[in-house]
């Protein structure tokens, strides 16, 4: 029963060093404030209300409305949320979802302990519980957990790595693979992304072992058990990563690998690299250690150097380290590095052990015990001077996402203080000057001022209120509408993947899985755009009707004359469209061919096309002015290119647009250039614009406007737009319309809306044609995985509008089932059940004692793996050396 308690000592650390920082911190439980920040804010608890909604039964694992205009779920969960911890949402209202990720942090942490712990008793018998209890605690609160917590499935990967290490070592040395092939497998469930990072590891790590450890005779036999093993893995997991793979190169985030690997610089971000590993300055005392006793230490200890310094090369190196993500990163470009500390660890279990080995009783001596206790001192010391004297220096990571050079300096100058404390232990206690107790005793303390200085540096400096998200979710249920609907917002007042976490079908989205196709439509739609988010505000009347998008939240200073409100709070006021279709309406089939390949043209001029086309009419539904005076400013357009140059660079620059408005408008003004994500673009501040002497946008475009400008409704009236230009402007796209409302309410009354409805993963409903030539349009994102029938029989689907589709109709009433199942996923069930059916005959297979009957696969199988390891050592280590110097 002790021996099972040992086993808790590490989480139960973890727990009560944690739940300090909360209380100190007044996060929950002990206060209101949360850590989530930056990814977890952005994408993970959106995502943890989605699947909320999800367990509930009130969306869709696959075909989810709530996101991107119609996605496929679960690869956003396999990307972001696909842990067993995830399915406690279902036990917390979404209005304390902020507070409750601070214990979903808490709980990985903790079993990232426990999962280290049970590592440590299993390799290293003579660690004392304390000393194991130490090491675990320390890899809980390493520099990965700091840094990425916000990515909280991240940790499920920290806390199964050392299961999986324990299945590879009983693969080795007991030839069982069983746990190997559990742990693989569930890593890869768990997040498919980060997996390409452990199947490198594997490939390297194994390499390393079997041809410069393994004993020969074994070597070979141990190579197909892990080869045959592996690719099982694959097989079970075929039904995870398959469709997620699928949907990633689809995204907007794939980019030339060779043009990523050119620019940059050689070296990477120290300042936020190199502190990943450095929150753990242990590892860099054992590192000395080993280089000072290396004949004195185990193969264990020598492996996990090599392995180490291989695990540190990508630290240092940028392209290396790019290639480590998957050819290129936007931040967090350490996503490996618990594999490098754990190393690290294994590295200083070893080093510990290995004294543990020498000693059996020693009594501390009093001056060096006292020296051990002045090492532990300025460690507290240090501490305290940097946390009251430079917080706001040190904790620059959780507000800008990167560290800087003062930052660097100061935990430089701490993590130097903290290694040589530990490194002062370690010669002690090697030299038997302190004792075993002793030594322990005093490993547990440094380990407890790294936890706390580390956690009030990461965690406790993210801590906050998170009371503004609580009139966005209270939004939750406040439209009551049976038709198949979307919601927008006027601004980007919060998170855009809140309005789908607060249950409402919507097209704002961001993931690494944003498609690449919607993306650019929605950007050409003149939606605000960038990077992989894609917001709703932006657009149109027009496209809002088009697209479905019946509400739209305001803040309550936004609202223009009389609105048709549905529901307010103090914040937040939803207010219905007054020209809506819903989801889904019949078009004519000569505006299909005209929708399929849009016209290379301004946005705003695209809008007219877009209206004749999908409307079937020849009217004119915006008028384009031109400005009446020009001040300091030459304006032109040529080659479809639109051109603003100052003629006096000293002056600033104008247009005034001066409009009489008769008939009702509602005006718009654009400045875009080319569909791109990158993250900030060249023409970005380029403007404020002024309506009527009132400014009502500053640096235009944004980040989180640089979609159309809507500039109000007007009717009778004269209007004067005026246009401060800042700078001087080269873009594809300018100009100031006006959108005829009077033109566009007549034509969304002739059009015959579809009556459509979602059940689990199929679009169900009736539209009515006037003829056989007609299509039922659904601005739904298009994917492979759709099928769709009329009336019972299969039917073609078009894309068009570049992102959305178009299904064919019959004559008279039909009757729509519009079905999905991610692309690949089929394919991946069936290489599934083989995988676990091939797993089922593989135990036996081996328990049975007939690996004989394959040992002549041996050398086939070691040739093979040759090829594999030189393949991934050129494509990661050399190839992006040889592309950055090219």
């Amino acid at each position: 029963m002790k021996r099972k308690c040992d086993y808790l000592a590490a989480p139960a650390a973890v727990m009560l060093l944690m739940l300090s920082v909360f209380c100190v911190c007044q996060m929950y439980p002990f206060g209101m404030n949360s850590l989530s920040w930056c990814d977890m804010n952005q994408q993970v608890i959106p995502f943890l209300l989605d699947f909320k909604d999800i367990l509930a039964g009130k969306a869709n694992m696959f075909l989810n409305m709530q996101n991107c205009g119609g996605m496929n779920f679960w690869c956003v969960f396999l990307f972001f949320i696909s842990s067993p911890f995830t399915f406690l949402v279902a036990l917390v209202d979404k209005a304390s979802i902020y507070q409750f990720v601070n214990i979903l942090v808490l709980l990985k942490m903790m079993t990232c302990a426990l999962t280290a712990e049970i590592f440590f008793r299993y390799r290293f018998k003579n660690l004392t519980p304390m000393q194991s209890t130490a090491l675990s605690v320390m890899y809980a609160f390493c520099g990965y957990t700091m840094f990425y917590y916000q990515n909280h499935v991240w940790l499920d990967m920290m806390y199964l790595f050392p299961i999986l290490l324990i299945g590879l070592d009983r693969l080795i040395q007991k030839e069982r693979v069983g746990l190997y092939i559990f742990s693989y497998t569930a890593m890869l469930t768990v997040n498919f992304y980060l997996s390409y990072m452990v199947t490198i590891f594997l490939v390297l790590a194994f390499g390393l072992y079997i041809y410069f450890f393994a004993p020969r005779e074994r070597s070979r036999k141990i190579l197909l058990l892990f080869e045959i093993s592996t690719l099982l893995v694959a097989l079970l997991t075929a039904v995870v990563w398959l469709p997620a793979l699928m949907q990633y190169v689809q995204s907007a985030r794939t980019e030339n690998l060779f043009t990523s690997l050119r620019v940059g610089t050689f070296f990477t971000r120290f300042d936020t690299t190199l502190v990943v590993i450095l929150c753990t300055s242990a590892v860099f005392s054992a590192v000395v250690m080993y280089l000072l006793f290396v004949k004195k230490q185990t193969e264990t200890a020598a492996f996990s150097f090599y392995i180490f310094l291989l695990m540190m090369t990508p630290v240092f190196i940028e392209p290396i380290n790019k290639m480590w993500h998957t050819g290129n990163y936007q931040a967090f470009p350490v996503r490996y590095g618990y594999i490098t500390v754990f190393f690290g660890l294994i590295l200083l279990a070893a080093v510990i052990s290995g004294i543990n080995e020498d000693i059996r009783f020693s009594h501390s001596r009093m001056l060096p015990l006292f020296g051990a206790m002045l090492a532990v001192a300025a460690v507290f010391i240090a501490e305290c001077l940097i946390l009251y004297k430079d917080y706001h220096t040190v904790t620059v990571y959780t507000r800008t996402l990167w560290g800087n050079s003062e930052s660097l300096r100061l935990l430089l100058a701490f993590f130097l203080t903290a290694a040589l404390a530990y490194l002062v232990l370690l010669l002690l206690y090697r030299y038997r000057q302190i004792s075993k107790m002793a030594f322990s005793v005093l490993l547990c303390m440094l380990v407890l001022l790294e936890a706390v200085f580390h956690s009030s540096v990461y965690i406790a400096s993210a801590a906050h209120s998170e009371r503004n998200a609580l009139p966005v979710i209270d939004l939750d249920g406040k439209i009551q509408d049976d038709t198949l609907y979307r919601v927008k917002t006027e601004k980007k007042y919060f998170d855009v993947n809140l309005v789908g976490g607060i249950g409402y079908n919507t097209l704002s989205h961001y993931t690494s899985l944003t498609n690449e196709s919607f993306l650019y439509t929605m950007k050409k739609l003149g939606y605000s755009s960038y990077w992989m988010e894609v917001n709703s505000n932006g657009g149109t009347k027009l496209t809002d009707a088009i697209l479905g998008n019946k509400y739209t939240i305001f803040q309550p200073i936004d609202l223009q004359g009389m609105s048709d409100i549905v529901y307010e709070n103090d914040k937040y006021v939803i207010v219905k469209n007054e020209m809506t279709l819903p989801v889904g309406f019949v078009m004519d089939s000569n505006s299909i061919e005209t929708l399929k390949k849009l016209p290379d043209t301004s946005r705003l001029n695209l809008q007219q096309t877009i209206f004749q086309s999908v409307f079937h009419t020849n009217e004119k539904l915006f008028v384009n002015y031109q400005p009446s005076v020009k001040t300091n400013i030459e304006y032109q357009y040529n080659k479809n290119r639109y051109s603003l140059t100052f003629q006096d660079n000293s002056k600033a620059g104008m247009l005034i647009y001066r409009i009489p408005v008769k008939e009702k408008q509602t005006l718009y003004f654009d400045c875009f250039d080319k569909l791109s994500n990158n993250l900030i673009e060249h023409i970005n501040s380029s403007f404020n614009v002024f309506v009527n002497g009132k400014l009502v946008e500053e640096n235009y475009p944004s980040q989180p406007n640089n979609g159309l400008l809507a500039l109000g409704t007007f009717q009778d009236e004269m209007v004067e737009v005026v246009i401060e230009v800042l700078k001087e402007v080269d873009a594809k796209s300018f100009g100031l319309s006006g959108l005829k409302d009077d033109v566009l309410k007549q034509a969304v009354g002739r059009t015959t809306a579809a009556q459509l409805k979602q059940y689990g993963n199929q679009i169900v409903g009736t539209a009515t044609a006037n003829d056989d030539h007609s299509w039922l349009f659904l601005p739904i994102t298009d994917d492979a995985g759709f099928t769709a029938e009329v009336n019972h029989k299969n039917t073609e689907i078009q894309r068009v509008l570049g992102s959305w589709m178009a299904v064919k109709l019959q004559k008279g009433e039909n009757q729509i089932v519009l079905s999905y199942l991610p692309t690949g996923f089929k394919t991946g069930l069936l290489l599934s059940a083989a995988g676990t059916l091939l797993c089922i005959v593989w135990y036996r297979f081996l328990k049975n004692g007939s690996y004989r009957r394959i040992q002549f696969l041996e050398l086939s199988g070691a040739f093979a793996f040759i090829l594999l390891l030189f393949a991934v050592l050129f494509a990661v280590y050399l190839f992006p050396l040889g592309v950055y110097f090219s």
